[in-house]
């Protein structure tokens, strides 16, 4: 066991607990039984925009993981490198191989990425830095129109893109549960999202990484609005 302790990689994750991208890259690690080390950023002072930071991360965004030598940021490109070299034997399922399914996988990911996200960012980042007391009824409806994509995507899957969890519904799903401090879905519009959700939280890694983080971006949230509102 020493023997093989020693050849563990020393990864180094940049990271927020309260941050879903980061939760996502979390529990690919736990999944494929990664240790991590961490450091936290302090966001809220924008250190994550300093000219330190975007030495690491050109970006300034989080998560960005070292791996001796090597950086990569972004949480989708990040837990495809990780699964490319220490995925092993759960590489083929979580992020399968053939052409199609993969094409699926990526949708998702690019999805959450290039729209999903960015519904949540647009109320986060002006709550936390610019004083915005509230979402506004068309940022609402903007993740409506976001569920009911998942919904679409759910209608023949179990899970979001295949019918078992991939690494689509590590990104898509702690987008999601985040995304319930600022719209919380419809169980009568969106069932199938209710019923994946309720699938995701079956899950020990979901439960213990994923959750967590979900109820602390919620917390900031809340607190940011009642504070802004006094202003």
């Amino acid at each position: 066991m020493a023997k093989r302790a020693s050849k563990l990689p020393h990864l180094l994750l940049y990271k927020q607990g309260a941050s879903p991208p980061s939760n996502a890259v979390i529990m690919l690690g736990e999944i494929i039984r990664l240790k991590f080390d961490y450091k936290e950023p302090a966001l809220l002072k924008l250190e994550h925009k300093s000219p330190e930071f975007k030495k690491i991360n050109p970006m300034g965004t989080i998560p960005v993981l070292q791996d001796g030598d090597f950086i990569v940021s972004e949480s989708h490109a990040i837990m495809k490198y990780l699964l490319g070299k220490y995925g092993s034997d759960k590489q083929e399922s979580l992020y399968p191989s053939d052409v199609h399914k993969r094409a699926i996988v990526d949708q998702c990911l690019f999805y959450d990425a290039g729209v999903y996200f960015n519904n949540l960012k647009v109320v986060a980042m002006p709550t936390l830095l610019y004083g915005l007391d509230k979402p506004s009824q068309a940022q609402l409806d903007d993740i409506d129109e976001s569920y009911s994509v998942l919904e679409a995507y759910l209608q023949n899957n179990k899970y979001i893109a295949s019918d078992h969890l991939t690494i689509a519904d590590l990104s898509l799903g702690s987008t999601t549960t985040a995304m319930q401090a600022i719209r919380k879905i419809d169980e009568n519009r969106f069932p199938r999202c209710v019923e994946w959700l309720t699938l995701l939280n079956t899950e020990e890694f979901f439960q213990n990484i994923n959750n967590p983080g979900a109820a602390l971006f919620a917390k900031l949230l809340h607190t940011f609005w009642e504070k802004n509102k006094k202003k």
